[in-house]
């Protein structure tokens, strides 16, 4: 694999706000978002940390992401909102329409906000956790499909046609470990393709495909006009298709009268100038337990359920029975301590943006694995 870098995450999320505030956002949003980066690295998925500040860049640069915008409300219809991202962050926007349906799933006990015109939002399991450490249940999706859309083929077919569109539903316990559940409808998001490619790693078999249509396990394969695999594979891959179109299908709510249709938005490039076929946007719903019943009880049940499937025993090569969320709490504890690694490619991706805005990159250990 070669070099990479060690680096603690504060200097790494100082660094990546200040990228972000010298290409455009202001203090409150560059703050969020690289906070949602480097927590990203901190959970263990890489995919969707500071490797993503280079392309973030490209898609200002390009008008992709309009990063000064700010997330509006359309329309509000008692526990429903439709929130326009303007091409902003999707971080920013997803955690302001997250926070309304928290706020309105607290009078009314159930919330959803669809949101249009959104970029890419990140790790979809940051909402989740956020709103199970409220005490609430929430489910977020995001989504897009159509002709020449995305990275993924659709179950059966030789083109193009689906994002990875993952789901996340995070329910709240009694305890510090939330079920939270985060997922691609692909084999694995193209976020994990890009790190293989940036470690110099072979893919596990079954996750992408060559422009042949052919199983590939080289990250290459994929850029070279490949594709990813959905959720499933040969044999059960009609699941990860459905999954995928039912999240597009959930996201576009937000556009039903939408004046400007060609922004199918959740960070795709358009490929034609007809819209037709093809469906995108973010999701989400906030749940809280308490309207129905006692939310104490529901949490302490959650806890033993959890704490019953900590105890079924580990199959033969594993360990232990990790949860859903468990893997990504003991990153954080890790990676808080030893620091982040960093691949050197990725590092220099970075150490060039930084040379580009006149700033510092946060200090580091060169070490190898």
């Amino acid at each position: 694999m070669g070099n990479f870098r060690l680096c603690p995450p504060q200097p790494l999320e100082q660094y990546a706000a200040a990228v972000f505030r010298a290409l455009g956002a202001d203090q409150e949003v560059a703050a969020e978002v690289a906070r949602h980066l480097v927590r990203s690295n901190l959970s263990g998925h890489d995919s969707h940390g500071v490797i993503r500040i280079t392309q973030y860049a490209d898609q200002i640069k390009s008008g992709e992401i309009r990063p000064a915008a700010r997330p509006v409300i359309l329309r509000e219809a008692g526990a429903t909102a439709l929130i326009d991202a303007q091409r902003g962050f999707g971080h920013y926007s997803t955690v302001f329409a997250l926070e309304w349906a928290m706020a309105r799933a607290a009078e009314s006990g159930v919330a959803a906000a669809a949101v249009r015109h959104s970029t890419h939002i990140g790790r979809l399991g940051e909402y989740t956790e956020r709103a199970a450490a409220h005490g609430l249940i929430a489910i977020v999706t995001v989504g897009a499909c159509g002709p020449g859309v995305g990275g993924m083929v659709l179950f059966g077919g030789r083109k193009k046609f689906l994002g990875a569109n993952p789901w996340s539903i995070g329910i709240p316990t009694g305890g510090a470990l939330p079920m939270m559940y985060d997922g691609s409808t692909s084999a694995v998001a193209e976020g994990k393709v890009r790190v293989a490619r940036a470690k110099k790693v072979p893919l596990p078999s079954d996750c992408i495909v060559g422009p042949d249509l052919q199983p590939a396990t080289d990250p290459e394969a994929f850029y070279a006009g490949g594709a990813l695999a959905p959720l499933g594979g040969r044999v059960a891959g009609h699941k990860g298709s459905g999954l995928a179109l039912a999240s597009a299908l959930l996201g576009s709510l937000g556009t039903i009268d939408d004046p400007d249709p060609t922004l199918i938005g959740a960070s795709v490039r358009e490929t034609s100038a007809d819209p037709r076929g093809r469906a995108a946007g973010v999701f989400l719903a906030a749940v809280d337990p308490a309207f129905f019943g006692d939310a104490a009880h529901y949490r302490a049940m959650v806890e033993e359920t959890l704490a019953a499937a900590k105890r079924v025993p580990a199959a033969e090569g594993v360990a232990e029975v990790l949860v859903p969320g468990e893997p990504e709490i003991r990153s954080r504890e890790q990676r808080s301590r030893d620091g982040i690694p960093i691949p050197e490619a990725t590092w220099q991706d970075l150490a060039g943006v930084a040379q580009r805005f006149g700033l510092e990159m946060p200090e580091a250990k060169i070490a190898q694995l």
